[in-house]
C-alpha cells in the first residue's frame, strides 16, 4: 500500500493531484424543493416580456395611438408584433404620416375591428383604399380631417362611397371633404351616437342626403353641423334620442325641426344670408322664432349672432319651462329681454355685450315683469365695447332677488369709479357678490384709454 500512495500527489501528471489539499472540495447544503421553485420563478420573469400577456393585450388596445406600443416594443420583443393582433384597436396618426404608413399598419393588422381611426388626409385615393379596408372591420369612430384648409378656391375632394358600408360607427367627425352620393338602399348607421360634420359639401342633385344621414341614426346622441355646403333642400331635423345640438350656418327658411323630444342643450350660431332676386341678391336678416319654438324643452341654450347682423324675433308664444342656463352674444337687447320673459326657471344667464348706446333703457324697464330672472342666481357680462351696459346691469341687481354672483370681465362700466357706482345702486339680493375679473386696476387703466 505504501508505494501504490506516493509521498508527493503534486507529481505533474499522477491521477492524486486534484486530491491536493490546496484544491479541496467545497461542500455545499442541499437545496430545498421550494427554494429551487422560486429561483426558477425568477428566472422566468427575467427572460419573459414586461408584462403578462393579458396585460400587454388591454395595454395596446386602450393606447390612444400605437406611439406608446412603438417605445415599448424596444424594452420587449414581446410588444413588437402584439399590436398586429390586439382587438379594437385606436389608431391616430399625427399630421404628415406618409399614407404608405397607414397602408402597412391596416395590412399587418390581423385583431379584428379598431375601435378609433383618425388621419389628416390630402389624397382621395389613399382615404379611398383606407375606407374600404376600415369598413370590413367593422370600426367604431372615424375622424379625416383635410390637411389643406378649403381656400383659393381649391375643391374639397370625395370620400369613398364606403363610408356609408362602416355600419358599426358609433362616433363620425368630418371636416372639409365632399360626401359621395348615398347608396342605393343606404341602411343607415343603426349605432351612430355622435355626428360631427365641418365644412360639407353635399352632392348638388341629393337635397334630401343629410335629412336621410340623421333619419338612419335613430341611437343619434350629439349632431354638430357647421357650414355644410347647399343644396341643403328643406332638411328637416329629427332625432327621437338627440341629447346636444349644434346649429353653426348662414340661417335660412331651408332648416326645419321635427320631434326632438330628449334635447338637452341647443347651440345656434346664426348669421345673414342673401337671397336671389330679379335683380340680383338681396340681404336678409335672420329670423328665428319658428326655429326656438322647436328646442322649447332644452336645459341649455346658446345663440349667437355677429354684432353687424339684426336678428329679428316678435313676441314668443311658448315658454322656456325647463331653461336653466342661457349664453347670448348678440347686440339686440330686445331679444334679451323677450327671452329672459320666456325664462322663468332661468339660474345662469351669460351675455356677450356689444354696443347699447341706442338702447331705450327706460322703455325696457317698463316692460320687466314680476316672474324675470325670479330664480337667476348666476350672472356674467362680458363686454366687447369700451364700455358695459350699466342700466341693464343695474337693472338686473334691483330685480334679481336670488342673485348670488354678478360677474364683470374686460371693460369699464362707467366713468366714474365703477366700485362706487355698483356699490350705491339698489339691490333686490343682500347676498349677492359682484365680481371683477380683470381687477379694478385693469378697469381704470381701460376707463383712461376710453375716455382719454
Amino acid at each position: 500500500m505504501e508505494d501504490l500512495v506516493p509521498s508527493h500527489p503534486r507529481v505533474p501528471g499522477s491521477p492524486l493531484q486534484r486530491w491536493s489539499p490546496r484544491r479541496r472540495r467545497r461542500w455545499r447544503t442541499p437545496t430545498s424543493p421550494s427554494t429551487i421553485r422560486r429561483r426558477s420563478h425568477l428566472r422566468r420573469r427575467a427572460c419573459s416580456p414586461l408584462s403578462p400577456r393579458s396585460i400587454r393585450t388591454r395595454s395596446s388596445g386602450a393606447s390612444p395611438s400605437a406611439t406608446p406600443c412603438v417605445r415599448t416594443s424596444v424594452l420587449s420583443r414581446g410588444w413588437r408584433r402584439r399590436w398586429e393582433s390586439v382587438p379594437g384597436l385606436a389608431l391616430s396618426f399625427p399630421d404628415g404620416t406618409p399614407p404608405g404608413v397607414v397602408d402597412g399598419v391596416l395590412l399587418c393588422h390581423t385583431g379584428g375591428s379598431f375601435s378609433r381611426f383618425a388621419f389628416v388626409v390630402d389624397d382621395a385615393s389613399a382615404s379611398g383604399r383606407w375606407l374600404v379596408a376600415l369598413s370590413r372591420r367593422g370600426v367604431h369612430s372615424i375622424d379625416l380631417r383635410r390637411r389643406l384648409p378649403n381656400r383659393e378656391g381649391l375643391l374639397p375632394f370625395t370620400l369613398h362611397s364606403s363610408i356609408f358600408s362602416c355600419t358599426h360607427l358609433v362616433s363620425l367627425h368630418l371636416e372639409d371633404i365632399s360626401l359621395p352620393p348615398l347608396p342605393v338602399g343606404f341602411a343607415g348607421f343603426p349605432v351612430l351616437e355622435d355626428l360631427y360634420l365641418s365644412e360639407i359639401t353635399l352632392p348638388p342633385d341629393r337635397e334630401g342626403q343629410l335629412q336621410a344621414i340623421i333619419h338612419g341614426s335613430p341611437l343619434l346622441r350629439v349632431l354638430y353641423l357647421e357650414y355644410v355646403r347647399y343644396p341643403v333642400g328643406g332638411c328637416v331635423i329629427e332625432a327621437p334620442n338627440l341629447h346636444s345640438l349644434t346649429l353653426i350656418v348662414p340661417f335660412n327658411d331651408d332648416w326645419r325641426f321635427g320631434e326632438l323630444p330628449c334635447l338637452h342643450d341647443a347651440c345656434i350660431e346664426i348669421d345673414e344670408y342673401y337671397e336671389a332676386t330679379r335683380n340680383g341678391y338681396s340681404k336678409k336678416s335672420p329670423h328665428f322664432g319658428e326655429l326656438l319654438a322647436r328646442v322649447a324643452q332644452v336645459e341649455e341654450l346658446t345663440l349667437r349672432s355677429p354684432w353687424y347682423v339684426e336678428v329679428k324675433i316678435d313676441m314668443t308664444p311658448f315658454t322656456f319651462y325647463n331653461l336653466k342656463s342661457l349664453e347670448l352674444s348678440m347686440d339686440q337687447m330686445s331679444v334679451m329681454f323677450c327671452l329672459l320673459k320666456s325664462s322663468p326657471n332661468l339660474e345662469r344667464l351669460k351675455a356677450e355685450c356689444g354696443h347699447y348706446q341706442d338702447v331705450n333703457w327706460e322703455l325696457l324697464s317698463a316692460q320687466w315683469t314680476d316672474g324675470m330672472c325670479s330664480n337667476l342666481q348666476d350672472v356674467q357680462i362680458n363686454s366687447c365695447g369700451w364700455v358695459h351696459p350699466m342700466p341693464f346691469i343695474k337693472l338686473i341687481l334691483s330685480k334679481a332677488s336670488r342673485l348670488h354672483t354678478l360677474s364683470l370681465n374686460g371693460c369699464p362700466v362707467s366713468q366714474d369709479d365703477p366700485l362706487n357706482e355698483l356699490l350705491t345702486c339698489t339691490r333686490a339680493s343682500a347676498e349677492c357678490q359682484i365680481l371683477f375679473k380683470d381687477g379694478l386696476e385693469g378697469i381704470r387703466f381701460r376707463r383712461d384709454v376710453a375716455y382719454g
